[in-house]
């Protein structure tokens, strides 16, 4: 017998962002304890708003169906002497509670012996009784960023990411019993705040009407649409077109429940502003969305989507006007009192900014992107004059009001500030970009000399915070030095306006810019290294989205000698077509073999004797090993290819060959061989991390 499932959890309001990750891990959660009792209920439907978590099914059985068991005992010479049970048969038989009788010898399918064995039927248990039993570990384990806990008594000790006001629970008319957070689970649930009859026991068989009874639309997806579908209408009311802007849809979908857009706008004098301010005020700080006129100019209309439909959405758009327009009114007075000081003036005041406390000054970090960017100006492909200067100015916007009150600005402040001042474009726009990206997906910076510097400074934070031990841990990540990491790897895998420096160069050149200035600390050796392995393992991280797999990444960054980011890709990108083919396969678990000898042999010479050489195979390895070394190519391709033809002389001297000798010279000349050529495999890439 079937029944509708419900579970919903009632809570304050959720961060924006976090109940979807919440919904989808409650979700999967259920699935999993169904498969884990072999359940079968059919789909479950998740539900999210910024108040509730909710699962549905429409069929889940009432009873877990019985099944078989199959107990198994000790083996036979335990469980028996002279045909009669021992002790321990008996023991083990009275623990399973049944009897020795009710057991048989049988074998467990390896041949090496018969075992006691039985096989019980276990009655089903009710489903019910099963969800309750999983519900309280199962909230626990929801991911959030921080947990909240109230303490109004002994029973409300459970954390959660916001205080829980209602928990419904049930399987058909049947409530599934279990408290958690000291609220016990129940059939009453609650529509909109601003919902009259907002209370009530909620439907079982179908929730989603009953909510949207209650000015509550659970379906995020619906929700998402339906905001996306007022917006559009909106624009097309007043003859102007949307910035789009997916991010904020997505924040706005979870921060409301009933959405309704709301059409207001600003000051026209307030157009004067760069075009940023006003997009990244309307974003940032009202959740609101920015708009074109007619002819692609920035407009003074904007959209603000409600929680609740108004019965008089004039008052509610006024009400964002007045607190955009004050906003902006701030935005406009610094943007014409900070041009008053030039950058270069502000450069001093970097000083009284604190990078990171145990770190210095921000001050102190601009001299080392300087000294970077002039030190190494060649490598990086830029003009050192013109870099070093966009470098001694990208920070001086920190002191402005503007980018004080809208810290989301700093960087492309900076840029029109610049050119304000009359420094060049490049400087302008090296100071404008040098940011990005801000995130995974975000455009790299256009500029050579702005991606320079973003690759430096990357590279410092790391080293910085490494320093300090604010190493991420799987959970916590406050000083989102992952994005940092990400974004290196990003803008030194970039084969547009190459970076001919490898990743331990940019580590030990941004080190040496610390350990020269003296005034903070001094990185060490084992910093870099952990920095170096941090990197790489956000490389392999983001192999799928270079188009190649983790283990060409692995095989490529094992090469024995460092190559700039952007070359490993390339490498890794050979190797993930080669891998696939039969030529690969073979030639990744021969490297693999050989990898796998020379690491028991220890330390291995490579200094080959050809006179101890007995055997043809062994002769032929050698011969063609020594001409791939004599026409080793420059071009990765052409590498590959000479050493994908070694497989069949690799091949045949495995068949027929013998490494590991009785005669220690042999053996030593043919590990010798191994190990010249792994030696020149590795100058490519380590192959066997593709087997």
């Amino acid at each position: 017998m079937k029944k509708p499932l419900l579970i919903e959890i009632g809570v304050e309001e959720i961060p924006a962002g976090v109940a979807p990750r919440m919904g989808n891990a409650l979700k999967t959660a259920l699935a999993k304890v169904f498969n884990d009792a072999n359940i079968e209920t059919s789909d479950l439907v998740l539900g999210v708003t910024p108040r509730r978590l909710l699962v549905h099914a429409e069929n889940c059985p009432i009873m877990q169906a019985d099944r078989e068991q199959v107990i198994w005992g000790p083996p036979e010479n335990i469980a028996l002497k002279d045909g009669e049970p021992t002790k321990a048969a008996e023991g083990f038989a009275r623990k399973s509670g049944l009897n020795v009788s009710d057991f048989e010898f049988t074998d467990k399918g390896d041949g090496k012996a018969k075992y006691m064995k039985a096989t019980i039927t276990v009655k089903g248990k009710k489903v019910a009784d099963i969800i309750a039993e999983s519900m309280p570990a199962t909230l626990r384990g929801l991911p959030s960023p921080k947990q909240m806990q109230w303490q109004d008594g002994d029973t409300r000790s459970d954390a959660f990411i916001r205080p829980i006001r209602w928990i419904v629970a049930r399987l058909g008319d049947d409530v599934i019993p279990f408290e958690f957070a000291g609220i016990q689970a129940g059939t009453a649930s609650y529509g909109h705040r601003m919902c009259k009859d907002a209370k009530g026991d909620i439907s079982v068989t179908d929730p989603f009407a009953w909510l949207n009874e209650r000015m509550v639309v659970a379906d995020r997806a619906a929700r998402k649409a339906s905001i996306a579908q007022g917006l559009s209408e909106a624009a097309k009311a007043v003859g102007v077109s949307l910035v789009e802007d997916d991010d904020l849809v997505e924040e706005v979908t979870d921060l409301t429940e009933w959405p309704h857009v709301i059409t207001g706008h600003y000051l026209e004098e307030f157009l004067k502003l760069p075009i940023e301010v006003s997009r990244i005020e309307l974003k940032h700080h009202q959740r609101c969305f920015s708009t074109k006129d007619k002819d692609g100019n920035t407009s003074n209309v904007f959209f603000a989507v409600a929680n609740i439909k108004s019965k008089d959405p004039a008052m509610v758009a006024h009400g964002n006007e007045r607190v955009v327009n004050a906003r902006l009114a701030d935005a406009m007075f610094f943007f014409e009192r900070d041009p008053k000081e030039t950058l270069e003036s502000r450069v001093e005041k970097l000083s009284e900014i604190v990078f990171q406390d145990g770190l210095g000054m921000v001050g102190d970090q601009v001299r080392r992107l300087r000294g970077f960017v002039l030190d190494n100006a060649d490598k990086l492909g830029v003009d050192a004059n013109v870099a070093q200067r966009a470098a001694y100015l990208c920070k001086s916007d920190l002191t402005t009001g503007l980018v004080g009150e809208f810290p989301e600005l700093q960087g492309y402040m900076g840029g029109i500030y610049a050119d304000m001042d009359g420094e060049s474009k490049e400087v302008s726009q090296a100071i404008s970009q040098h940011y990005a990206p801000a995130g995974a997906d975000d455009d790299l910076p256009i500029s050579p000399i702005a991606k320079a510097i973003a690759v430096v400074e990357r590279a410092d934070k790391l080293l910085g915070y490494f320093h300090l031990g604010k190493i991420p841990t799987a959970s916590a990540d406050p000083f989102a030095l992952r994005r940092a990491a990400i974004g290196l790897v990003r803008l030194l895998a970039d084969e547009n306006n190459p970076i001919d420096m490898t990743l331990q160069d940019v580590l030990q050149e941004a080190s040496k810019q610390w350990n020269q200035q003296r005034v903070t600390i001094a990185i060490s050796d084992e910093t870099q290294a952990a920095v170096l392995t941090f990197i790489h393992e956000r490389f392999l991280g983001l192999a799928e989205g270079f188009d190649v797999t983790k283990p060409a990444c692995d095989a490529a960054l094992g090469a024995n000698l460092a190559l700039p980011l952007h070359q490993h890709l390339k490498v890794a990108s050979l190797l993930t077509g080669f891998a696939d083919s039969e030529a690969g396969q073979a030639v990744a678990a021969a490297n693999k073999r050989i990898a796998n000898i020379l690491k028991k042999a220890g330390d291995v010479s490579t200094n080959i004797d050809e006179s101890l050489m007995a055997e043809d195979a062994e002769k032929a390895l050698f011969k063609a090993l020594q001409q791939a070394e004599g026409n080793f190519p420059d071009n990765a391709k052409a590498q590959l290819q000479v050493l994908a033809g070694l497989r069949e002389p690799v091949d045949t001297f495995f068949d027929g060959v013998m490494v590991m000798a009785d005669d220690d010279a042999i053996k030593t000349n043919r590990l010798a061989l191994l190990a010249r050529l792994r030696g020149l495999f590795l100058r490519l890439a380590d192959v066997s991390r593709l087997a």
